[in-house]
This record gives structure tokens, sequence and C-alpha cells, in this order.
């Protein structure tokens, strides 16, 4: 706890050290709020300002006595110089800092003989408590002190030029004017590593050396006197300034004024005698926090307190803290002895470890056991060493091999006649003899691996490994022919058998359930696609390949997709991209492809239509130029009609969707998920179109097929299930429309969390069914429960927020609660994203219904007139949409009074309706009643 009291202290008196007394206490008191310790800094700073003020008014009277410049005003607070003022043949030009000893200038030279700059520092002297000494004495030794300073010629010491006092009585000292950063200033923004930074250090050890060895001692070594120039040549300032200032006489307790706690060694705070041992302490200091990367901060109050070694400071993130320890901590354990007897005893022996450790020998500050310099030896003549290890392995090895190369030969030959055995008996399929009666059929893919498949756990018992490697091969072909059930058991299996400890191979394994992730987020089985594509991250984890972390990542994010995470989804992405530039992959456009694919899932399923298109047409040029037939090429074809679809471009979307179901039936064969799939698609859109015959055929192909590849208890045959049961709605089946959905909500609750999207998009539709069909209190909880969780847990699925928004206006109409339904209809902001045009339709088709609830028929005409007028121009006159829309808009027209346009109205939809409709469809019950209206109205007018 004293430690830490003292750390905080020092960090408030370097806060305000170089301020001007006025602004200590506002500046401390923004920093803390201890006033007992506010005040403690207070006083530490204004001893700093006395101790200073000693100094500075002897030397002051010095140089006003050699010079013949009285102060007057004695006992008055010096002005200091300003920027523009001449100081002998200087001139002011720039501030740059202000600190304990003083402020200091740029100077330009201003007397014409030649240009130069220089630094000149001002000495304070506005301590209110001087110590008074003998002049002569003072001025004996400042000159003595100056000319050892000016005979200084380093190239890593700044020079001390001259000296002097303002016109105002004020000491200054003229040095050379070093352009750089402080030590740690650099290093933060270099990031040097560790062979440089020790290079470094030894420049500066050099540099101290040679001021050692003209008796001259910095007492002050810290980052702030060490300036790194842009080259990365170090510069040391203030050398010997610290130790000149400090020789006076006075109050022996006093201890040295001019140092930094934080590099001082323990005998300088204490104010004994100083020597070269000191300032070896504070490069000890300097070492640590260099190799570190951290700051020590020491305190008054640690004087007695160890200084910890290098590899202890580190953090655990710095990249070589496992480097720091052996040589480097005995170094500076060395260094920073407490007791100066222990240390080195000079720079140049400090250095010289360094040295030594660079080039692998001994160091002397470590005890010189026979297994420490054995290891340095091996260290220098690693190479001789490696070579006569490797000359005794091979004897070894060589021995070792003739005894088990024999058993290896042994063991392949019986694996190699197992796999001749497999295959053979795999492609007797394709054989017409073995065939008997089937002879005549023609053999295909598919019938070899069922055959392979049927075969594989009959041979191989003793080779786990070959039999992995099977299941894996055929798993990948089954999953491209379209049979993704049978590809997710074989890979599952193979992926289990290659983590198998008689088998050992994570990273088949990993590439198995990299394969079973993509086939299970393919059919939306987002929870078990997350957790296979989590097992394999896991295991590429812990191997060296950055690409297939990259592919791991991919993967992972294509799951998070699937199991509708998108923020995550995102974020794996952005992961597997970021180790693609960080390695400067090169992708091919197959894999290129693959990842586009994955963000245009992502895209569309957020409801970013305009960037999904562009995502899978992009993937889709690059896997048609690998080759226009291939399942790349089918798969980003087959995603890109989902957009178009959703985008309501239905006319484009059926042409592409028939071109890509030929192209799937020649890969697959009709029997496959993926050709099940097309024919939902291309029903949807046929519905869209007002072609119910159409669709209602594609919805029962695809229902068979699924039912036959997938099961019908799985969650792809509740897709066509959902799908299909849209349909019977639109048809006003509505009996039909309620049995589909409670079948495919009853698969989808058995499989997936109850509060998962697709869940609550069937709540949602069936809750809206049972809400047209009167049976509102049986419609309210599943409206009101998808509205409520799609809100709260999926706020970023716009669309869907959307839909069960409107789902819920709807159920509000039929329960004649039209202020709040108005309410709903108003709060819509369509602003923040992209929407189905068919889902935006209803928006206008429930503002007019609202009106015609409400009576109010010029509203209600104008309404319908408008959702008419944009039904025919989106999908045309003749449409079964477009005629749906027409009813309540004849109905509008015939309450206010407009006979004729409602009879126009309803003569353009009752026939198409009557034809495409079912037979005891709500709307047909309407349409019957206009009928009648309409007649009797006419009646009425004859």
């Amino acid at each position: 706890m004293q430690t830490e009291h003292w750390r905080e202290l020092r960090r408030l008196f370097d806060a305000a050290c170089d301020l001007p007394p006025p602004r200590w206490r506002e500046t401390l008191a923004g920093l803390s709020e201890d006033p007992a310790l506010i005040e403690e800094a207070l006083q530490l700073l204004g001893a700093q300002t006395d101790e200073l003020g000693a100094v500075a008014r002897p030397l002051q009277a010095l140089l006003e006595a050699g010079t013949g410049v009285a102060d007057e005003g004695a006992g008055d607070p010096l002005v200091e110089p300003r920027i523009g003022d001449r100081l002998g043949p200087w001139l002011l030009v720039e501030r740059v800092a202000s600190g304990g000893m003083g402020t200091v200038f740029v100077a330009e030279r201003a007397d014409g003989l030649f240009r130069q700059q220089a630094a000149i520092k001002l000495l304070r002297s506005d301590g209110p408590h001087g110590v008074r000494i003998d002049r002569d004495e003072f001025a004996r030794r400042l000159a003595a002190e100056r000319q050892l300073l000016a005979e200084l010629q380093h190239p890593n010491i700044a020079r001390l030029y001259d000296g002097g006092t303002t016109p105002n009585g004020q000491p200054y000292l003229v040095m050379e004017y070093v352009q750089g950063e402080p030590l740690d200033e650099y290093c933060k923004r270099r990031r040097p590593d560790l062979e440089q930074r020790l290079r470094l250090f030894q420049r500066v050890c050099g540099a101290v050396q040679s001021a050692h060895q003209r008796l001259i001692v910095h007492c002050d070594l810290k980052p702030a006197n060490v300036l790194v120039a842009e080259d990365g040549e170090p510069v040391l300032l203030d050398f010997g300034i610290a130790q000149a200032l400090d020789r006076q006489q006075g109050d022996p307790e006093r201890g040295n004024a001019f140092c930094t706690p934080a590099y001082a060694s323990p005998e300088l705070l204490g104010g004994a005698r100083v020597s070269v041992v000191s300032d070896v302490f504070a490069l000890g200091v300097l070492l640590t926090e260099l190799l570190a990367c951290r700051t020590l901060g020491r305190g008054v109050g640690d004087r007695d307190v160890a200084v910890p070694t290098p590899s202890e400071l580190a953090s655990p993130r710095c990249p070589w803290r496992g480097k720091l320890r052996g040589d480097l901590d005995a170094i500076a354990r060395r260094a920073c002895a407490l007791d100066p007897r222990l240390r080195y005893s000079s720079v140049e022996a400090l250095a010289q470890d360094i040295l030594r450790h660079q080039r692998r020998r001994p160091v002397s500050a470590r005890a010189p056991s026979w297994s420490y310099r054995f290891g340095r030896y091996l260290r220098r003549h690693w190479r001789e060493a490696t070579a006569t290890a490797a000359v005794l392995a091979l004897a070894v090895g060589f021995v070792w091999r003739v005894s088990a190369e024999r058993a290896r030969a042994e063991r392949e030959a019986a694996v190699a006649g197992q796999v001749s055995e497999f295959l053979v008996s795999a492609f007797d399929a394709a054989d017409p003899s073995m065939r008997g009666a089937r002879a005549r059929q023609d053999v295909s893919a598919r019938h070899v691996l069922d055959a392979s498949a049927a075969r594989i756990e009959h041979g191989l018992d003793e080779t786990p490994a070959i039999r992995a490697r099977l299941r894996a091969v055929l798993g990948r072909a089954y999953r491209n022919l379209g049979q993704p059930q049978r590809a997710e058991a074989l890979l599952d299996r193979a992926a289990r058998e290659f983590l198998d400890p008689a088998v050992a191979q994570p990273e088949r394994a990993a590439q198995a359930l990299l394969e079973l992730s993509r086939s299970l987020s393919e059919r939306q089985y987002g929870a078990q696609a997350v957790a296979a594509a989590q097992r394999a991250l896991a295991l590429r984890q812990g191997q060296a390949d950055a690409r297939g972390l990259a592919e791991a990542y991919d993967v992972l994010g294509l799951a998070r997709v699937a199991d509708s995470r998108y923020d995550l989804a995102a974020d794996a992405f952005a992961q597997a991209q970021a180790l693609r530039r960080k390695y400067a992959m090169r992708q091919s456009s197959q894999e290129r492809a693959a990842m586009l694919g994955h963000l245009g899932q992502l895209y569309r399923r957020r409801g970013e239509l305009g960037r999904a298109e562009a995502a899978f047409r992009e993937a889709l040029d690059l896997a048609r130029a690998d080759g226009a037939h291939s399942v790349a090429a089918q798969v980003q074809q087959f995603y890109l009609a989902k957009v178009l679809f959703g985008q309501g471009r239905v006319a484009e979307t059926r042409r592409e969707l028939a071109d890509n179901l030929g192209l799937a039936r020649d890969l697959y064969g009709e029997q496959s998920d993926m050709v099940a799939n097309i024919h939902v698609d291309i029903a949807d859109a046929a519905q869209d179109m007002g072609d119910y015959r159409a669709a209602g055929d594609h919805y029962r192909a695809a229902l068979a097929i699924m039912a036959r590849v997938a099961g019908a208890r799985s969650l792809d045959y509740a897709r066509v299930l959902n799908n299909y049961a849209t349909l019977a709605d639109e048809r006003g089946d509505v009996g039909e429309a309620e049995r589909l959905w409670r079948e495919a909500l009853s698969i989808r609750r058995e499989h997936l969390d109850p509060q998962e999207r697709r869940v609550l998009r069937v709540e949602s539709y069936l809750g809206r069914l049972l809400a047209r069909a009167g049976r509102g209190e049986e419609a309210r909880p599943l409206v009101e429960r998808a509205y409520a969780v799609w809100r709260e847990r999926y706020a970023d699925d716009l669309a869907g927020v959307l839909t069960a928004d409107l789902g819920r206006i709807e159920w509000l109409l039929s329960r004649d609660r039209l202020d709040a339904a108005a309410a709903g209809l108003d709060a819509i902001d369509l602003g923040r994203g992209e929407y189905n045009a068919f889902l935006l339709a209803r928006i206008p088709a429930l503002r007019a219904e609202l009106a015609q609830r409400r009576g109010d028929r010029e509203r209600a005409v104008s309404g319908w007139a408008q959702v008419v007028a944009e039904s025919a121009g989106r999908n045309g006159e003749a449409q079964v949409l477009t005629a749906k829309a027409r009813i309540p808009y004849a109905e509008s027209l015939l309450a206010r009074g407009d006979r004729a346009a409602a009879l126009a109205q309803f003569e353009a939809a009752a026939p198409l309706l009557r034809k495409e409709l079912h037979r005891d469809a709500p709307l047909l019950r309407r349409v019957d009643a206009l009928e009648r209206a309409v007649k009797s109205e006419s009646l009425a007018a004859r």
C-alpha cells in the first residue's frame, strides 16, 4: 500500500512539475480527489522550487558580478525572456520545454557570423528559501565543471557551448540542439524489437562510459534525457549539469535535489556521495523498462525496494518475454542492485555483459556453472552440434529403419490388398454380368457410391485410418450429388474416426467437420452447423495453417447465418478476411467465389438485397470462369435467383430458376435436395405471378423428393410445407393452409428453439390465417408472441420485424381494433432497409382496408385504386393478385354510389377469381355478395 501511495504521488508530481506554480493546485485537483495526497504533492513541488532557487541565486549573483549587471530588484521574481529576445549572439525562436531545472528555448545565432541552432536552458531562481554559499568557491566550481563539459566530445552526447546571464540576471546555459524524441516515446512509436533495443542501449552506455572516463557523472539518467533521432541514434542531454548544480554547501540532509526518483540510486536519494555506480543503477532501471516495454514507476518511498527483473515486469503479451529469462534478467538484476558494491563496477562492464549475451557467451552476472557454459557453447556452435547430432541420429535411425522397414512393408502390402479388394467390389456395380436382371439399366455415380458405402463396413477392419478417409471421400461425393443426409452421416463418422487415438489425424477430422457444417448450413440446421464448425475451428487453432484457419472462420460464419446469428456471422467472416490480409494469401477464383457466396447469404438474410445481388453475381462470374457446368456455378445462380425474387423481379427469377433446374438435374439427378429446393423456388415465383396451378405442381414435386431424400420430419420437408401452405392460403383453402402450417410448425418446434425465426414465422402466418377466419382469440397468442420476440431478439432483421408488424396489424383489423391498427401502420419506418416488393405491397392494402372498415369512403376508394394500379403495373392487369384487389375496390366504389365503376371492377376480377381460387375461399363469398349488390342496384336503377 505504501508503494502504491508513492506511485500515485509520483504521478501527480510528474504531471505538474513542468507547469508554473500558480497552475499546480488546479491541475492536481483535476487528477485526484484525495486532499491529503494533493497537499503532499504541492509540498514536493515547492521543495523542488526551493532547491532550484538555492542554486540559481548564487549562480545569478556570480554571473552578475562577472558581467557588471546588478539586479536592482533583489528578492523580486525575475522576468523570464520571451520568444524574440536576444541573449548575447542568440535569438530565442521557440519555447520547447519547462522542467525542474529551468526553461528550454530553441535559439539561432543572430550575429551574422554563421548559421547555427542551439538549445538554451534558463535556470530558475524563484525559490523563496535559498542557501547562501561562498561566491568565489561557487564560481571556481562552475568554471571547472563547464570546462569539463565543454571538452566532453562524443557523438551521442549533446555538447555544452556556452553560458551567461540574461539582462535581468537569470543564468542560462547554451547547449547543442538535438532533434529527436524521448527514448520511451520513440519505443512506443517505432516498436523496435529486442535486438534493436539492446543495440540502442549499448550506444547509450558508450556515451555514459565516455563521460565517466573524464570523471563526469550524469546523476539524472532517464528516458527524457535520452533523445533518439529519426535515424535511431541516441543523444544524451544534461550531462553533468545536475551534478554541477548539486555541488553546493548547505543542509547535508537535503540530498540530491536534481534527480528523478524513478531512476535514482538509493545512495543518490539518501544524499550520499555519488560515483559511476550511481549511473550504473539508473542504466539498469532504464534497461529493465526498455526490455519489458513497461514503465517501472519507482518513487522516493521505493528507495529500499528491489527493482523487479525485466521478465517479471513484462506483460504476458510481450513478444520476447521468454527470452528475458536467464542472461538479461541477471544483467538487469546486477545493474540494479541496491548495494553499490554488488553492481557492475563500471558502465563498460555492463555493456560488455550485454555484448557477451548477444554473442551467446557466458555473462559475468550469472554463476559460471558447467551446464550454463556448455549451453552457451552449444548455442554458439549450433551448426557443428546439429551436424554431430544428425550423424548420431542417422546412425541410430539406420539401425531402427532396417528393423522397422520390413514390418512396414508387410503392413502396407496388407492395406493395399484390402483397398484393392474394396475398390474392385465397389465397381462390380458397373459390371453387367454382376447385376443379373438389372444388366440393361444404366449405372450412375450414385449406384457406385451406394455400393461403396455398403461395402465399407465389411472391409478394412484392421485399417481405421483408410476407412475414415474413404468415409470422408464418400461423404463429399454424396454431398455433391445432392444427398446431404447420406453425406452428413459419413462425414460425422469420418471425423470421429480421425480423432480416435488409434488414427490421430486432427487436420483430416477438421476438414470432415467443415464439410459436415457446410451441408448442415445449406439445410438450415443452424445450431448443428455451428457446433460442427466450432469443433473444426478448435482443431485448426492448434495448428500453424493460417489458410486452413481462415477457411474454418468462413464456414463458421456461414453456419451462424443459418442459425440466424447475423452479427456473429459478420464477425467470423471479418476474422477470416483479416487472416488473409495478414498473411497476404492469394485466393483461387473458386475460393473467392465461395467467400462471396457466403457474404451474399449474410446480406440476403439481413435484407440487404442490393449487396447480396452484387456478391452473388460476382461469385457466379468467377464460378462460370472455371466451368459453367459446375456445382459452384449452379449454387451461386440458385442463390442469385432467390435475391431477385426477394426484390420482386419475379419474371427474372423464373428464367434463372428454369435454367438452374436443368443444370441441377444434370449434376445431381432428379432425386436430390437441391432439385427439390429449386422446385420450391419456382413454385414461389409462379405463385406470386398468379400461376397457382404451376405452383402447386412444383410444390408437390418438391414434397415427394424431400420425403425420400430428407424424410417427412426434416426441416427441409417443413420448409416445403410452409411454402405450400402459403399457396393454399392465397387460393383461399383455409382448411388445407391450416393443416400444412400446423404440420410445419410441429416439425420446426421439434428441431429448433421455440424463439428461432423459422418457428416464429410459421406462428405469425398461422395467426393471420386464424384471425381472417374469425378465430381471433385463438390467433392472438401466436401473433403477439411472434411480434414481441421478433422485436426483442431479432431487431436487426428489418424484413422479419416488418412481417411480424404487419401480421399483428391484420389481427388488430380482424378484431375491429381500428385505432390500434392505425397507430401500428403509422409507426412503420421503411427508411432503414430493403424489403421484398410483395411485402411492401401489403402496407397500402392495409391502409385501404382500414379506411374501408372506418367507413371513410373517399379514402377507401383512393386507397384501393392505388393498390389496383400498382398491382397491375407490377403483376399485370389480368393477374390474380390484381383481381383480388379489385373486389374491395369495387365494394368501396359501390358504397360511394359509383355502381358503373364497381361493376367494371367486378367484371374484370370475378371470372379469374372463380377459376383460380378454392371453391370455399372467403373472397369468393364476397364476390358473390358483390354480384348480388351490383345487380340489385342495377334493377333499382331501371
